[in-house]
């Protein structure tokens, strides 16, 4: 397989799974730290993900990066993520309303916890 065809291979896989996980190219670049662009070009197959950028794709959503990098492998982790996060869903929607509260209270502290971390990390670099 020439560079290109492997290139144009990576980036169908990638955008395979990002639409399976039901995440924008923007959403997804966010979480991975990164410009939506640069996503918009390894699926557009102009260019490769780095080492840094695969390993985020593998803490952040689960992806088998010899898959998405070779086509073999397992993509299971991204289903997994799928599955993890309908379950959350599901058990919120059973909660009562107190325990609702609680949960979406916990959610924004982590998530400012998390843009102030990534603040800071962006002022260091």
């Amino acid at each position: 397989m020439n560079m290109n065809a492997s290139k144009q291979s990576i980036g169908q896989r990638l955008r395979s799974t990002r639409l399976e996980l039901g995440i924008s190219q923007c959403n997804f670049a966010n979480e991975l730290m990164t410009a939506p662009n640069h996503i918009c070009q390894i699926e557009r197959g102009r260019c490769v993900p780095g080492s840094k950028l695969l390993r985020r794709m593998r803490v952040r959503f689960g992806i088998d990066i010899n898959w998405l990098l070779s086509g073999q492998g397992n993509t299971e982790p991204a289903n997994q993520l799928k599955c993890e996060i309908d379950a959350l869903v599901n058990n919120y929607r059973r909660a009562d309303a107190h325990t609702q509260a609680l949960l979406i209270s916990t959610t924004r502290f982590l998530a400012e916890n998390r843009i102030r971390r990534k603040d800071r990390d962006a002022g260091q670099e």
